[in-house]
């Protein structure tokens, strides 16, 4: 088994396991100009983030929203709402792989 399948595969299961635990991770993705789908995803809030690239970052706190590429490949200005909150895509940050897309967002 290749390592991409086994990322694709773990995730699968966790996030099926997550939602099964925690009452569901279901969020409504609408891309831009697009139709809207149903998707899991993980929101994490109070994520420290560093900007700049010298000897002294800054850092902020941010919300970072985790998708399965499996069920859908993220795009920026996209609109996800989750719980009733939503949240516009603005950039894709550190962490994402083969099987997950991680998003730094925005409340829209």
């Amino acid at each position: 088994m290749s390592e991409a399948v086994f990322k694709a595969e773990f995730d699968a299961g966790f996030f099926g396991s997550w939602g099964g635990a925690m009452g569901g991770i279901d969020a409504l993705y609408t891309p831009p100009g697009g139709a809207e789908v149903t998707v899991q995803v993980l929101v994490d809030t109070d994520v420290e983030q560093f900007t700049a690239d010298d000897e002294a970052p800054v850092s902020h706190f941010a919300t970072v929203l985790t998708f399965r590429r499996a069920q859908v490949e993220p795009q920026a200005m996209a609109v996800v709402v989750v719980d009733g909150q939503a949240y516009r895509l603005v950039q894709r940050v550190g962490g994402s792989d083969q099987s997950l897309s991680r998003w730094g967002v925005q409340h829209a």
